[in-house]
């Protein structure tokens, strides 16, 4: 008996779980599409087949979800014009604040037949439509010139034009929620949508929205679009340059040039979608020659400083997206320091470990003898008690490889080294 009640229980139980379930699948969703960051050509194109992919999985609605500050592609057309002509109700929210919508990504929003923003995000820089183009205001939304005069360079939605903002919601439940009864022209039908629904809970009739679905892009997408934030983008440039030297000064490929390709790869996808301005990117390159300069003489002094105002500038203006795409000043700042301190402690302190014995001190290296293992023109490598070091020799010394050889001091992170003299011989 206690097992067959048990039993009745747990069926009774699964039962009451399946109810609303089944109560659910009569309620066609609502799909909510995220757009964070600048729209490149992938993240459009992400946006345009998950509005078709939702229509094709049956969702009543899309809510296009914008936090962005502007286009990096003239693709963002073939977006606009899928929301203006849409195979299912389309509406747009930016949110939840403080989101923004700029350039492109407000042509974007204001191209929905209902406009959705949280209370504190920001929409304006209307153009250019495309960032880094330049040229006035390029409306794809079907908006009067009327219109186009109430836009400012930038405001608020607590206090925008007239009818350009249909509701305030805060976050996305609500966003779902003021949709309920709007009513939406698809293919020449009117759509009325309904977006709420009653269910019962503990005998209480209490009001919610329809299963809503979150579409967001897979990790590679996520992953690439990462470097289109110029601070991001200039990270992993300065990063992969500098663990490059690294894995040059250090001797031999390593788990390090694994992480520079992979930083520079990421660097190179931000570089290609940003509008760039040629002579700050040359600035950054300049700042990191400098920097591995002051390295190889073993010292961080002027050419340092040089080199990290450099970097600096360079952070600050190699991309020509401004207004709407501009790099984060802190993300700058922290990116130079970073590098400075890379190249000021972590560089020396791996390359004298690399390069050294556990038995062998810098300081008790006069005096040693070894061999070349090349040539020094004046600098290369040489083998000292089992130990490869940098080296640096005087260039009419003709020191090659095989050579034999004597420490006669220390320049930094190399061996200052002679070359033996063989008595009887003149070499």
């Amino acid at each position: 008996m206690p097992s067959r009640f048990s039993s009745a229980v747990l069926l009774l139980a699964a039962l009451v779980v399946a109810m609303p379930v089944a109560a659910q699948e009569d309620d066609a969703p609502v799909d909510i599409i995220e757009i964070k960051g600048p729209l490149d050509g992938l993240g459009i194109g992400y946006v345009i087949d998950e509005i078709e992919a939702s229509a094709a999985d049956g969702a009543q609605a899309v809510i296009i979800q914008i936090d962005s500050p502007g286009a990096l592609s003239d693709e963002i057309d073939d977006l606009i014009d899928l929301v203006r002509n849409p195979p299912l109700p389309v509406a747009t929210w930016v949110g939840p604040a403080p989101a923004r919508a700029y350039g492109g990504a407000l042509q974007l929003f204001l191209a929905a037949p209902v406009r959705l923003a949280a209370v504190g995000s920001e929409i304006g820089y209307l153009s250019p439509r495309v960032a880094g183009t330049g040229g006035g205001p390029e409306i794809h939304a079907g908006l009067t010139l009327e219109d186009i005069e109430t836009l400012k360079d930038t405001f608020e939605v607590s206090s925008p034009p007239p009818d350009l903002i249909d509701a305030t919601p805060p976050a996305d439940r609500q966003a779902v929620a003021a949709l309920d009864g709007v009513p939406f022209v698809v293919a020449g039908e009117t759509i009325a949508l309904s977006t709420l629904r009653e269910v019962e809970v503990e005998g209480e009739t209490i009001t919610t929205t329809v299963p809503v679905r979150f579409r967001q892009p897979g990790v590679v997408t996520r992953t690439a679009r990462t470097a289109l934030a110029p601070e991001a983008a200039f990270f992993f440039l300065i990063a992969g340059l500098a663990i490059a030297a690294f894995e040059f000064y250090a001797v031999g490929p390593g788990v390090a040039a694994g992480v520079a390709a992979a930083s520079l790869l990421m660097a190179g996808y931000g570089l290609v979608n940003l509008p760039l301005r040629w002579w700050g990117l040359m600035l950054i390159l300049l700042g990191t020659w400098l920097f591995n300069v002051d390295y190889q003489r073993g010292r961080f002094r002027v050419l340092s400083a040089l080199g990290a105002a450099l970097l600096l500038i360079g952070g600050f203006t190699f991309t020509d997206g401004s207004p709407q795409i501009v790099p984060n000043a802190w993300g700058v700042v922290f990116a130079v320091i970073g590098v400075w301190l890379f190249y000021q402690f972590a560089m020396p302190t791996v390359a004298r470990a690399r390069f050294s014995t556990p038995t062998i001190g810098r300081e008790h290296m006069v005096g040693r003898s070894g061999v070349a293992s090349g040539a020094l023109v004046p600098e290369g490598e040489v083998e000292v008690d089992g130990a490869r070091w940098r080296a640096t020799a005087r260039r009419e010394a003709g020191i090659v490889d095989g050579d034999a050889i004597v420490v006669t001091g220390i320049d930094g992170l190399f061996l200052e080294v002679e070359k033996v003299q063989v008595p009887g011989t003149g070499y």
